[in-house]
């Protein structure tokens, strides 16, 4: 099945020639991509690659995909350029900002750019949770395009020296797998990589614990932080034992520091993207493998894991001319060829269920199994009200409220309950001025 079909009539994507003369050459519609992946990396190359084919199919527009830094770089030049009137044309969002983009009104929503230009869209064939994240109001506001979700990889090199030969399923075979791999004289037998997306996002969605109350904030701006549950308070305390035991070791907020780790065989299991997968898979020199993310022994229904990456969001004030050419690239990139391509390299799921049954329909999973793995806890269970996403504003200060918080509890300043404790206490003003600053 075909995911995105282009109406008969739709210029741009097919060359024009009357009669085997060719039209009279236009000039093409320019529009910029502002993204956040280094042209040095696979990923910048990647998208690079994606605007010049693109281009070369057709004569009416050219998308120019502009390197502007940092996910953070990217969105305060972009509500810059918005401000004097120059916003680009696909702005290239971070989820933890996607709700102030979101309920700022500043993106025009997608399906809307996708209708006028008259290209159908099945939503219905994209990854739920996925396009979830980027909904509000009935509308679909962005399109996914860089989306993961955290594994567990390991090194079974390590952990066949230690003797660990079953893959822990739970945070209690987990940490007996650390115990061993400690003993054996691993230095660090666990390491977290982005802490409060792996260590308490995702731990809160699969075993259906709230992050903020009501439903994470997807039902309205009037959501509050709830990361002092019990249960939460209960695994991380379990962790800070870890890190005093030195089965865990702390190596930095992103992924940068529990990569080198893990590479150099200081650290055994690394809780990292599936997107970590470009990375490893060039850098591991051993035997390396994923699994799911670990539940609590008693956990009979495990739910979805929480998303990660970024989506991209068509920015209010283009001309209709620019419109159709961003509707034609969107629908270029998801087509089933490019998803499955991007799904493949940089190790980020493939958004529509088209690109994930052509994976698995040529055998791809057979040889690659960890890509697979993913999709399936994205997609596993029923989601629930604690499951169905997370839309909180000033999520980038309450993420970093989340971080120093998370370090307090590593360097043993706090427990875990005054540490979670302490992260409702500053992040709940930070929710209430959002829920007044948008008129609720």
């Amino acid at each position: 099945m075909t995911t995105l079909r282009l109406r008969a009539g739709l210029t741009g994507l097919v060359a024009l020639t009357i009669a085997g003369v060719a039209a009279p050459a236009m000039a093409r519609v320019e529009f910029d991509l502002w993204h956040a992946h280094s042209p040095d990396i696979t990923l910048g190359k990647t998208i690079a690659r994606y605007a010049a084919e693109f281009n070369a199919a057709q004569s009416d527009y050219q998308v120019n995909a502009v390197f502007k830094g940092s996910y953070d770089d990217v969105i305060n030049g972009a509500i810059a350029a918005a401000r004097a009137g120059k916003a680009p044309a696909i702005v290239q969002v971070h989820a933890p900002a996607a709700p102030t983009v979101i309920y700022s009104k500043a993106a025009k929503p997608v399906d809307e750019v996708m209708a006028e230009a008259g290209i159908q869209v099945d939503w219905s064939r994209y990854i739920q949770p996925v396009i979830a994240a980027y909904q509000e109001g009935g509308h679909q506001i962005g399109m996914p395009f860089n989306t993961s979700t955290p594994l567990m990889w390991m090194n079974r090199d390590l952990m066949s020296k230690a003797g660990v030969e079953a893959v822990p399923t739970t945070w209690d075979e987990l940490e007996a797998a650390a115990v061993r791999l400690k003993a054996a004289g691993v230095d660090c037998p666990v390491v977290p990589s982005w802490q409060e997306w792996t260590l308490i996002k995702n731990y809160a969605f699969i075993q259906d614990i709230p992050v903020a109350t009501p439903a994470n904030g997807m039902e309205g701006p009037g959501a509050r932080l709830a990361v002092n549950d019990p249960r939460m308070v209960a695994h991380l305390d379990r962790l800070q034992r870890w890190v005093k035991d030195g089965l865990m070791s702390y190596q930095g907020r992103q992924w940068t520091g529990a990569h080198e780790a893990f590479y150099a065989q200081r650290c055994a299991i690394m809780l990292e993207s599936s997107a970590g997968y470009g990375g490893i898979s060039q850098k591991a020199k051993f035997d390396f493998a994923a699994a799911m993310l670990p539940v609590e022994a008693e956990t009979k229904d495990p739910k979805n894991s929480f998303i990660g990456g970024a989506g991209l969001f068509v920015m209010n004030g283009q001309t209709p001319e620019v419109y159709k050419g961003v509707a034609a690239f969107l629908a270029f990139l998801a087509e089933t060829p490019r998803q499955l391509d991007w799904h493949k390299v940089s190790g980020y799921v493939p958004i529509t269920l088209d690109a994930y049954e052509a994976a698995k329909a040529e055998g791809y999973y057979q040889k690659f199994p960890h890509q697979e793995l993913a999709i399936l806890q994205l997609t596993r269970g029923t989601p629930t009200p604690n499951t169905r996403g997370i839309r909180l504003g000033y999520l980038v200060q309450i993420d970093e409220i989340l971080n120093e918080e998370l370090e307090n509890i590593w360097s043993m300043k706090k427990t875990a309950a005054q540490a979670m404790d302490d992260a409702v206490r500053r992040a709940n003003p930070l929710l209430e001025r959002f829920e007044r600053t948008i008129g609720q």
